[in-house]
Formats: C-alpha cells, structure tokens, sequence
C-alpha cells in the first residue's frame, strides 16, 4: 500500500513539475476524446432523426400475394396474361411479421371495387389510425372517419362532385354499406382517386373476412440493409412477395451510410493526428528526463518499475484528458444538433466510457516509443550526459 501511494505521489509531482508540457498533452487528449464523443453521439442522434425524416417518404417494403397467372397465345403469339385475384391471410401476415422480430411501422390494405348508381368505384379498406402514422404528408379537408365513415380521394370527389357530409350507399358483393363522406383526402399520388373505408367494413362488404392484397411496412434502416430484411421476411411468406419501395429504401440506407461515413473520416484523422501529437511530446520529455531515469535505476529501481512510472503518468493524463472530453464532446454535439440540424442531441451516460477508451489509447499508444527507450536506457551513460 505504501508502495502505491509513493508512485502515485511521484506521477503526479512529475506532472506538476512540467506544468506546460501536462497542460499540452491534456489539450490534445480531450480534444481527441471529446471530438470523437461529439461525433459519436451525433451519428447516434442524427441515425434517429433521419430515420424520422425519411419516414415521410411512407413505405420501404410491400407485401403482396403471389398472383395466379396464365400466358395466353399460341406459336410466337402472345396475347396476354390472365391473373386470378389473388389475396394474403391477414392472420399468416400478423404471426409471420411476430415471429421474424421486425420493427417495422405497417398498414393492412385490401383493394376491391363497390358498385355506386351506375359506375364501380376503387376503394381501399385500411386501418385509419395506421395510415396517418406511415403517410403524415396526407392533407385532410374535413375529420377522419369513425364507424360507417369514409373518406374520398380529392380527384375521386372533384369528378363526383362529393363533398363532406354527403351519404352513400355502395353496394359489394357480399352486402351493402351505407357511407358518410367524413374528409376529401389529397396526398398527389393515387391515392387521390380511390375511396377509403375501414379495413373490416370493406372485408364484409366483399366477403373477404381476413384477407388483403397489400401490406406496406416502414422498417427503421440499420446496420443491416433492407434487402437482407426483406429476403428474410420472403423466406418466412413463401405464398407471398416481398418487395423494396427501391426509391425509399435506398435514400434510407445512403443518407445513414454517407452520415456515418463522414464521422468516421473526421474521427480517424482527428485520433491520428492527436496521436502523433502525444507521441511527440513523450518522447521529448523522456530526452529531458535522461538524468532522472538514470538516476532512479542507480538507486535500485528496475527497468519495469521506471516504465511504471512513465505508464502511470500516461495514464493519469488519459484519464484526465478522456473526462474532459466527454464533457466537452457533449456540449459540442448539442450545439452541432441545434445549429445544424435543429435538433436535440440525446444524453448518453455510456458514452463516457468511450471517450476514456479513446483517451488512455492514445496516451498508452504515444508512451510506447519513450517507453521502449527508457527500457533500454543505460543509466551509467544517462548520468554522464551521453
């Protein structure tokens, strides 16, 4: 116990005898640390904030059913194709998307058409409370639709001359369902020229109880790419396809990947140079303490007891150095997370414990040059000056 306390009084004497030079290294270490705090914790934040963003393009994958199809034509003709309608079980769905662990934001849709005075009418049978979560950018003239509600698309209403309030009565094969037109929907896509009701009443009216023909999913981008998910989710749905929105997923996966990228490259020449820093200076200081290190194996102290010493030294300014870092490193991502991206950087504890990481590695990493010279260091020639 002695023992211990006599190195760490004589590391931190040693320190405080070269203010300058400990105040220096202090420098660089936390500016390396904090940088790479800083930058973590932005990459972390930022990978949330752009999956939000990106969220506002609606659906990376789909789901759709494996459609009967028969080729019509005779010799080198080809007339066509004939396809049976084709839909997925809404139960297989539910249990398949449980069981394979995806996180993923979803909608359940089922397409038919319902006969109204002397035309068909597309409609689309959803889950409303789904549909504003995954489309946010739809803009709604009127409320949302409650039971025996619905809603009509702006081109469909704008050709029906319908408006808010008006009733209609549809008829389906299975039964008929008497509307109220709740809201116009508008979203400059196709949905504009369907009507939507709820997913239950369209199942009724069709005679399609738990069936679809389409599930759009919204799958928070990651490490692994949406591909890899979606060729897992097909393994899992062999009756049905499983399908990229291709312009979604890979703005998802570019913006994610180019974010990350450029962190690292910052990070990598930021932690090279402050090594190359550190290295420096410690094996200037080790050139000034010749004499002492000489000195201190001609009163007994052995090779790994010095380097001791050294180590400790390099150490205690890690330390030091990877504390402040993470206090300066998360003041500088909040900053960067409000003046950039006009958002909140998150509060991560854990990241502390990457910034004193960064610190001693690249305090122990620059000692290793000095640390290999004051191994071979001849004290006899040390005390002549040579």
């Amino acid at each position: 116990m002695h023992r211990r306390r006599w190195l760490l009084q004589l590391v931190l004497r040693a320190l405080a005898h070269r203010k300058g030079r400990t105040v220096l290294l202090l420098a660089v270490l936390a500016m390396a640390s904090s940088l790479a705090t800083a930058l973590g914790i932005v990459s972390y934040s930022m990978e949330k904030q752009v999956a939000g963003e990106v969220r506002k393009y609606g659906a990376n994958l789909i789901i759709i059913p494996q459609s009967a199809r028969l080729d019509v034509g005779s010799g080198g003709l080809n007339f066509g194709v004939i396809t049976e309608p084709a839909y997925l079980q809404q139960r297989e769905v539910e249990d398949t998307l449980a069981r394979s662990g995806l996180k993923a934001e979803r909608s359940f849709h089922l397409r038919g058409a319902l006969h109204w005075k002397d035309a068909d009418l597309m409609v689309d049978g959803v889950n409303f409370t789904d549909i504003r979560r995954l489309f946010p950018w739809w803009q709604l003239k009127g409320n949302w639709p409650a039971t025996g509600e619905t809603v009509v698309g702006s081109d469909l209403a704008t050709r029906l001359k319908l408006k808010p309030g008006d009733t209609m009565e549809l008829v389906g094969k299975a039964q008929t369902v008497r509307l109220r037109i709740s809201g116009i929907v508008s979203s400059g896509g196709e949905e504009d020229g369907l009507l939507f009701l709820a997913l239950p009443e369209l199942q009724q009216a069709l005679g399609l109880d738990g069936q679809l023909t389409l599930v759009r999913l919204m799958v928070t981008a990651g490490d692994e790419s949406l591909k890899k998910r979606a060729d897992a989710l097909q393994l899992l749905l062999p009756s049905a396809k499983v399908n990229e929105v291709r312009q979604t997923a890979r703005t998802s996966e570019g913006l994610l990947a180019k974010v990350k990228l450029l962190m690292f490259m910052v990070t990598a020449v930021v932690l090279v140079s402050a090594g190359s820093s550190v290295a420096g200076t410690m094996s200037t200081t080790v050139l000034e303490r010749g004499k002492e290190i000489g000195l201190m194996k001609a009163m007994g102290g052995t090779r790994w007891e010095v380097m001791l010493i050294f180590c400790g030294e390099a150490a205690m300014l890690g330390f030091l150095g990877g504390l402040a870092g993470y206090l300066f490193g998360s003041a500088i991502a909040q900053f960067i997370t409000r003046t950039v991206f006009s958002a909140s950087a998150e509060f991560i504890p854990w990241f502390a414990g990457i910034s004193l990481g960064v610190s001693l590695f690249l305090a122990l990493l620059g000692s290793v040059g000095p640390m290999i010279s004051v191994f071979k260091l001849d004290p006899v020639r040390s005390l002549r000056g040579e």
